[in-house]
């Protein structure tokens, strides 16, 4: 699938000074060099906008762009590097993505760093694990990084993230993100391209489908504990955004058979 990785070339971890300014680094020619950030912070401008990334961020660098660089000084950031030799640069997603759990990017850099240098493990494979897990962690990420959303959108989406089950109003949901009704949808409108209520139950249709793929709960409980209001409004959403019912979906994904 990634044909173009020739092979790993090196991995190793960097801690960023705090008492001196550090120099970036231009990517060469036939490189690909991910930069994933396992401690402190670091600065980084993404479509025009300045955020501040921090543990799980991960910095996908193709030839010719720089590496991170800019870190503040009370707390410098620590990052795991890796990198490819290829034949044709092909970043698999965004060059700034973050780890949906950033615990996990400290245990893999580490992970990977003892492997790489034991010598113990054949190269080849070793490859292609590391560049297909930063991948599938690249391609997995969230649509749009959440640092470079506005802090009202980052405070309603953590809120939306702990209160899903419950029945969120856009009332609810603007006092969350101390906004007005009106900026509500519009903050959703401008960096998710999408509603409150779709973004709601885009996430409760996802644990949805979870739960009905990983358990034998009934199909009541499971509606009821993804937040739907009824059993009938959880059938027919289900439907309408899944393209079959939910015990259509369990049979077809549960992972033995019931005799």
């Amino acid at each position: 699938m990634y044909e173009h990785v020739k092979r790993l070339a090196a991995v190793s971890f960097y801690s960023a000074p705090s008492d001196r300014r550090i120099t970036p680094v231009q990517i060469p020619e036939h490189t690909e060099l991910v930069e994933l950030i396992t401690g402190g912070r670091v600065f980084f401008e993404q479509d025009g906008t300045e955020a501040v990334f921090g543990r799980g961020a991960m910095f996908w660098h193709e030839p010719g762009e720089w590496t991170v660089h800019r870190t503040p000084e009370e707390d410098p950031y620590r990052c795991a590097v890796f990198k490819f030799e290829v034949d044709l640069p092909c970043r698999p997603a965004g060059r700034v993505t973050v780890w949906k759990q950033p615990e996990a990017a400290v245990e893999f850099g580490a992970e990977m760093l003892a492997a790489f240098h034991e010598q113990r493990y054949d190269r080849q494979a070793l490859t292609a694990y590391v560049y297909a897990a930063l991948a599938w962690r690249a391609l997995n990420a969230g649509p749009v990084v959440k640092a470079l959303y506005p802090k009202p959108l980052r405070r309603i989406l953590q809120y939306m993230e702990e209160h899903y089950t419950e029945m969120l109003s856009a009332e609810v949901l603007a006092a969350a993100g101390g906004v007005s009704r009106p900026y509500l949808f519009a903050l959703f409108r401008e960096h998710l391209h999408s509603s409150p209520h779709r973004w709601l139950l885009r996430k409760r249709l996802n644990r949805a489908r979870l739960l009905l793929a990983g358990g034998e709960e009934p199909v009541k409980f499971i509606a009821a504990e993804c937040g739907f209001e009824s059993l009938e409004v959880f059938y027919r959403q289900f439907r309408q955004n899944v393209g079959i019912p939910p015990a259509e979906y369990r049979r077809r994904y549960r992972p033995y058979p019931v005799s």
